[in-house]
């Protein structure tokens, strides 16, 4: 019987092969190369443009989220604050808005100068009927307050609650750490709003 090692030895092609010189041995590992590389190039054309692709999406992604960021409030609250700057007459790449319980139109700035992420504290005080809610801001926000406003004199800013337009007061003087806000809402609506404000 054979054994293993004489089979393996048999079925080896190397001892039959025809002894080659070294420069016919260098054209077949060339041409070897140049199959592999044939038959690698067109998964290199197809991955670029996906490569590509996925990058232009990230960016894509990347912009938006900020624009959005810029646009809007984290609503982390249960009741979305913001006080941005306004103005009388309509300009381009203002966002026009209703005040509430009026048919007063003003024109916001898209940018949000201090929203629920700058809220230290917020309460609900009543002179006889009159309802308000004092907001005070944290050191960032108060500090972002006092500059918008401080380039805003004698012009409007609107106090939104949940994106409505609640009262547009005119800029006097550069504001500070605190902002009081008045509007068409019971004690037990401010007290919601002081509440969810804070949140």
């Amino acid at each position: 019987m054979t054994s293993l090692k004489t089979l393996l030895q048999h079925a080896d092609p190397l001892p039959r092969e025809v002894p080659r010189l070294d420069g016919a041995r260098e054209r077949i590992r060339l041409a070897m190369l140049r199959a592999a590389e044939s038959k690698r190039s067109p998964a290199r054309i197809v991955r670029v443009p996906l490569l590509v692709g996925v990058l232009v999406a990230m960016m894509v992604a990347t912009m938006a989220y900020a624009l959005w960021q810029r646009g809007t409030t984290p609503v982390f609250a249960a009741v979305r604050f913001e006080i941005r700057l306004a103005e009388d007459q309509p300009t381009p790449g203002l966002i026009v808005a209703q005040v509430e319980q009026s048919a007063r139109l003003v024109y916001l700035h898209p940018e949000i100068v201090v929203g629920n992420d700058d809220v230290a504290e917020a309460s609900v005080a009543q002179d006889g009927v009159q309802v308000a809610i004092n907001v005070r801001f944290l050191p960032p926000g108060a500090s972002r307050l006092q500059q918008a406003t401080a380039a805003h004199v004698d012009r409007p800013m609107a106090i939104l609650i949940d994106g409505r337009v609640m009262m547009t007061p005119t800029v006097r003087a550069p504001a500070g750490e605190w902002a009081i806000i008045t509007g068409p809402f019971s004690r037990a609506d401010a007290e919601r709003i002081a509440e969810g404000i804070r949140k």
